[in-house]
Parts: structure tokens; C-alpha cells; sequence
């Protein structure tokens, strides 16, 4: 059965609570056997523009639909959880990843404040998001949009890596469509938010790259639909389901 919660658009996010509770609850309490397949998770690592949402959730329907279990994805839902439980408001745990600057620095405007401490908060509210994403991908059955998903889940089994990208063209368009603002706003947009989410990798994973060899596979949405890009994912998934080794191994030359 699919599980279905609000987004951001101020449904019931209920359901969400009690996946994230049982999540945390079972890497606190993990337990005896394990069940195999259980522990199968997605990380989705996207470029702004490339559909990484929508890719998401659509891959969680099929995967409900056909039977393979009970999925969920996880974007701004996660982020919706962390900052209830944190009492932290969810645009300020938006900007560790989005905004160029400390999140602090914009809540105490003209305050002055060593960079000691600053850093100490903004890892602070890392650090909770952190947890909830390995108690969801211990859990299974999750996909995770973003965050650093694929670093922060890196030595948990079962796990498969996705980045999605796509040309500038295509991605300045697509947000321009689905924010229905101009391409030059759009454009700025994608610049802006590609340059944070760098500095982001950069402050918490110093010395990582995002290259093709990082993950278990790279999509371009600016060829594939999204049902096809879903329709290249589903059979990783159930290969890992089954216990079957998707990685590629190592070849002695």
C-alpha cells in the first residue's frame, strides 16, 4: 500500500511523522534478523532544474504499484519533520543546503557573532537532518531527495545512488515553466541555487565530487521522460531486492 503524505502545501503530514518515528525507532532498536531486502534505499542527488522531485515521488508510486513493497520519497517532507522536531522553522533547514551564507547569518541580521559559533549551530541542524536520513534508509524502502543523501548513507548497505542531471537549457526552461516566471529570472534561479548547493558539498563533504563514478547510475532528464528514467531505475531496485549484485565488479586487466 502506498504511502501518501503532503509535500508543502499544508495537508495532514501525519503519515510522515509516524514513517520517520518508526525510522528512528528502528535504528534505535534494530532487531535481531535481519529481513532480506528490508534495508533497500534511494538516494536521489539531483541538479536544480532536473526534475528530482517529480522523479521521486513517481518512482515510489510504481514501485507501490507493482508490488514491491511499501515506499516512500522523502524531499521536502524530511525537511518538514527535522525542523517540527527541532522547533527550527523549515525555511531556515532549507538554506543550510540553498542559501550561500550561514543560515544564522540571516536570522541575526546586524547581530554580531563569531564564525565559531555560527558554524556550530548550522551543523547543528545538519547534523539532525543527518540522522533522520540514515534512520530512513536504515529503515528501507525510502528515497531520499538531496541533503547529501549519497555521502551521508555511504556505508549503509542496499543502498542505490542516483544523480540526475540535465543541460542548462533544459533546466533554465523547466524552471521557468514550473514557476511560471521568465527565462532571465529562471536563468538566474538555476546559476544562484547551483552555486550554493556547491558550497554546500563544500563545507560538509570537502574534497567530494559529484562525478558519474560516484553513483549507481546518472540520468539526464534532458533526454529521458521521467517514466523512462523510472523505468531504468525499477529494475535496480528489485535486482537489489532480491540480493543480486547491481554494482559493477572489479575486472583484472
Amino acid at each position: 500500500m502506498a504511502q501518501r503524505f503532503a509535500h508543502h502545501d499544508g495537508k495532514d503530514l501525519e503519515p510522515a511523522e509516524k514513517i520517520l518515528k518508526a525510522a528512528l525507532h528502528s535504528t534505535l532498536h534494530p532487531p535481531k534478523a535481519h529481513i532480506a531486502g528490508h534495508g533497500v534505499f534511494v538516494t536521489v542527488s539531483r541538479q536544480h532544474g532536473a526534475g528530482g522531485t517529480t522523479f521521486s515521488h513517481r518512482l515510489a508510486d510504481r514501485l507501490n504499484a507493482e508490488g514491491a513493497g511499501d515506499w516512500s520519497a522523502w524531499d521536502h517532507e524530511l525537511i518538514e519533520k527535522v525542523s517540527a522536531q527541532e522547533k527550527i522553522a523549515r525555511q531556515i533547514v532549507e538554506m543550510v543546503e540553498t542559501h550561500p551564507h550561514n543560515w544564522l547569518d540571516v536570522m541575526l541580521e546586524g547581530f554580531s557573532a563569531s564564525e565559531g559559533v555560527q558554524h556550530t549551530a548550522e551543523f547543528h541542524v545538519y547534523k539532525r537532518i543527518t540522522a533522520a536520513i540514515r534512520a530512513l534508509a536504515n529503515t528501507g524502502h525510502t528515497i531520499i531527495v538531496g541533503q547529501g543523501g549519497r555521502y551521508v548513507t555511504e556505508d549503509l548497505p542496499g543502498g542505490i545512488h542516483l544523480r540526475l542531471e540535465a543541460p542548462l537549457e533544459y533546466r533554465i526552461q523547466y524552471i521557468a515553466k514550473k514557476n511560471d516566471i521568465s527565462i532571465h529570472e529562471a536563468a538566474e534561479r538555476v546559476e544562484e541555487l547551483d552555486q550554493n548547493r556547491a558550497r554546500f558539498f563544500h563545507r560538509y563533504w570537502p574534497g567530494r565530487t559529484l562525478s558519474p563514478d560516484t553513483f549507481t547510475l546518472t540520468l539526464n532528464a534532458g533526454a529521458m521522460s521521467v517514466e523512462e528514467m523510472v523505468n531504468s531505475v525499477i529494475p535496480l531496485v528489485h535486482a537489489r531486492e532480491a540480493g543480486v549484485e547491481v554494482a559493477p565488479r572489479s575486472v583484472t586487466v
